[in-house]
């Protein structure tokens, strides 16, 4: 199947030269385009363009690219992506298309979304951010390929250029639609052929799953072919994609259009007496931490074996020869031991939070920013809720986390569930009356199913009785006994705004201050009256608090005649703000002589809520109703931060505040809007707000293959350095294997180099 699917998308024919009507269109080789050629290839060609496609992929492509790669843990088919585009540019195309496929086609409507991967979804903008293309016309809107209408409109709006009329463009994506279809049909009639000469000839088979870039022969090194020369007939997942009827609901949510295929495809061969199952996983590609774990369940539970192969750019096959027959060794075993499969039951069977346990319970809450969550308890116990934050300084929990997560998740998912683990090992709860709460954002990054990484923990554990509470605003996994109740949500989001004032106020003082421990002084003593505000719930007492705790940092005294070099910490949102996921890098940076600055966490909350009225608005999704709510939603979080905004404005020694409105609008110059995975534009307008506020020394913390900062971190470093040349970004991978040695030598390295800029400029004014 691999072979036949590798011929059958790209097996179309351009229109010769001279009856290209409006000339010739590039597409590069790569990512999703080995599933949505057909599409493309189709529009284009009957809007009257010639169709140019790079080259098949090679060594020789993937190194034409390789200066302009921006994260060298990015997954080798996001890396071979550049090679493609210089490839086409070699070829003098002076337009080429190249769409973000935020939303794929749905083929299952059970499963709980229809995501493409981060990189899928947003990997041109990584490439427009860091290929020279001044003389070419990039093409990289960001889609619904599931909804035709709006998918129609989009195209009418980002082709405007080209002078198409909305009939042509409406015709096109019809036939376009007409031709995807028939090559994922003709995929599953190839399927069918093949499961009907595997059962008439007695073979067996092999379903080599992944992803629809793993049929490029230069990304999956022959293994198709290794496989196939073993006598096995080599199937892929999206061959038997309708055969499989996924036992639901499953521990992972189901979010990814792929993965959905994947466990499809693993339900139908747990119960094929004539196949078994390979995963190819490309290495660097976070998400299928998500999938193996669950893809390995559902085979186990029909005693079928579960085999993973990780993928890069380095092709020495020996160690994935030996697994293949070691795989078949083990078949072979079974046959000849007249092996029985068992038909289990895979479904997942949660403990819900009951009302009666509400009562009862201890909440464990993990930690993610000490000076935010302190006062998450107080909030809590006025609904009802007894709520206990985890140590701030947990150096076991990475430890534990490494135990039971997936060593392939990402750093933060292994200090959170082992947070979690490590508290309930040590003795101190009721395990009878525990309950366990993570908060997800239904987004398209792997935080969404941390909570899937915490059930299979706790089932690991034998401690599946212990109910685990999802604390999040879009209707995912419903619990009786816990509710966000406006109160419940008011008193949070002052919690979050008052940490958000105290984190300013501190790290701005602290640094210069004359009498040494004044400033944490004087911040304990609003700690503690901060959580009595929280606790009362009054907006008129918290706006009091807001403007005394600025009145009093602004006048407690420091040496404002020294100078220190700036330093503004982004990233990821847990690496940024845990001390410990992050070494205790604003330490570090303090006893190093610098200023921290970390942007506000309460703009976390307004960048998820803005997020769907950019969708609406950019022609993803939602509805007209969805796009009222979340504006409304929007504009009553930031009444929590129009207090700051209004208090940091009036006073002499603090900066004020963008809204969320003033940072989208910085973002769109360099980035679509539409980059919503993890941090997405967010993090890239974090970054613009610090260089605007002249402070040009930037930390960018992330999770080692944190795949949405591939692009919007990493990914647009070059382009904020072309834009701000006085810029000094450093972007700094943490993970459990991570050298602190090496960390600490770049961050001090930065810091050298932000100080001789800070001289430079001192001795440029005088």
């Amino acid at each position: 199947l691999y072979k036949y699917k590798y011929k059958r998308v790209f097996d179309y024919t351009p229109l010769p030269i001279n009856k290209a009507k409006r000339g010739m269109i590039g597409i590069p080789r790569v990512l999703n385009i080995y599933e949505d050629y057909p599409f493309w290839f189709t529009f284009f060609t009957n809007l009257g363009y010639r169709v140019v496609l790079s080259g098949k992929s090679t060594r020789s492509i993937y190194e034409m690219g390789m200066e302009s790669i921006p994260s060298e843990s990015v997954c080798y088919p996001g890396k071979i992506s550049h090679g493609h585009i210089v490839d086409l540019c070699n070829k003098k195309i002076k337009k080429i298309f190249y769409p973000c496929i935020f939303y794929t086609i749905q083929e299952d409507v059970n499963a709980g979304n229809y995501y493409n991967c981060p990189v899928v979804a947003s990997y041109p903008e990584a490439i427009s951010a860091n290929i020279d293309l001044h003389d070419v016309k990039f093409y990289k809107p960001f889609l619904n390929l599931n909804d035709k209408e709006r998918l129609t409109k989009k195209l009418i709006i980002e082709l405007k250029d080209e002078n198409l009329t909305e009939e042509e463009i409406k015709e096109s994506v019809e036939k376009a639609y007409e031709e995807l279809f028939k090559y994922k049909e003709d995929v599953i009639e190839e399927g069918n052929k093949a499961l009907k000469y595997i059962e008439e000839n007695n073979k067996k088979g092999i379903v080599l799953c992944g992803r629809p870039y793993h049929i490029d022969p230069e990304i999956n090194h022959g293994i198709p072919e290794m496989i196939e020369n073993y006598d096995l007939v080599v199937l892929s997942e999206d061959s038997i994609r309708d055969k499989g009827h996924i036992n639901r609901p499953l521990r992972v949510i189901d979010q990814w259009a792929y993965h959905t295929r994947l466990y499809a495809a693993a339900t139908y061969v747990s119960e094929s007496k004539y196949l078994e199952l390979i995963q190819l996983n490309s290495f660097g590609c976070g998400l299928d931490a998500v999938t193996t774990d669950q893809v390995n369940e559902i085979l186990e539970n029909n005693n079928k074996i579960y085999t993973l192969i990780k993928i890069d750019e380095i092709n020495n096959l020996g160690a994935i020869r030996i697994r293949i027959r070691s795989l078949i060794a083990s078949i072979n075993d079974r046959v000849n031991k007249n092996f029985e499969k068992t038909n289990n039951d895979t479904q997942d069977n949660r403990v819900l939070f009951t009302k009666e346990m509400k009562k009862k319970h201890t909440i464990l809450v993990p930690q993610m920013s000490p000076i935010h969550f302190q006062f998450l308890n107080a909030a809590a116990k006025k609904s009802g809720y007894n709520f206990e934050v985890l140590p701030s300084v947990d150096k076991k929990a990475i430890d534990e986390g490494l135990k039971y997560v997936n060593n392939d998740a990402c750093y933060p998912s292994i200090i959170v569930i082992g947070q979690m683990i490590n508290a309930i090992k040590s003795g101190k709860y009721d395990l009878n009356n525990t309950s366990l709460l993570i908060s997800q954002t239904g987004g398209g990054c792997r935080a969404t199913n941390y909570i899937a990484f915490i059930r299979k923990a706790l089932k690991d554990m034998n401690l599946e009785h212990i109910p685990v509470i999802s604390a999040n605003m879009v209707g995912l996994d419903k619990q009786p006994g816990f509710k966000l109740t406006i109160p419940f949500v008011h008193r949070i989001l002052i919690a979050l705004a008052l940490g958000d004032v105290l984190m300013r106020v501190t790290y701005r003082t602290r640094p210069y201050e004359k009498v040494k421990g004044s400033v944490n002084e004087l911040y304990n003593a609003w700690v503690k009256e901060c959580k009595k505000i929280v606790s009362k719930g009054s907006f008129s007492q918290f706006k009091r608090t807001v403007n005394k705790i600025v009145e009093d940092f602004d006048n407690i005294s420091i040496n404002e005649d020294i100078e220190k070099p700036k330093v503004g910490i982004v990233g990821e949102i847990l690496v940024k703000f845990h001390p410990t996921a992050n070494n205790d890098v604003f330490s570090l940076l303090e006893e190093e002589g610098a200023e921290v600055i970390v942007p506000d966490l309460l703009d976390f909350a307004l960048y998820c809520s803005y997020n769907g009225v950019i969708k609406f608005d950019e022609y993803l999704i939602g509805s007209k109703k969805s796009h009222t709510i979340n504006t409304l939603a929007t504009n009553a979080i930031e009444m929590y931060k129009h207090p700051a905004i209004d208090a940091f404005s009036k006073s002499k020694r603090f900066t004020t505040p963008a809204t969320i409105i003033e940072l989208a609008d910085k973002a769109k110059n360099v980035l679509s809007l539409c980059n919503q995975c993890g941090e997405g534009w967010f993090l890239t307008a974090e970054m613009l707000e610090l260089l605007d506020s002249d402070v040009n020394n930037i930390l960018c913390l992330q999770p080692f293959a944190c795949l949405p900062n591939h692009i919007t971190g990493k990914g647009m470093i070059k382009k904020l350095k072309g834009i701000y040349p006085a810029s000094n970004i450093v972007a700094i991978d943490y993970d459990p294997g991570a050298s602190e040695v090496n960390q600490v030598n770049r961050i001090k390295l930065m810091l050298t180099t932000a100080k001789k800029n800070m001289k430079e400029k001192k001795e440029l004014s005088i």
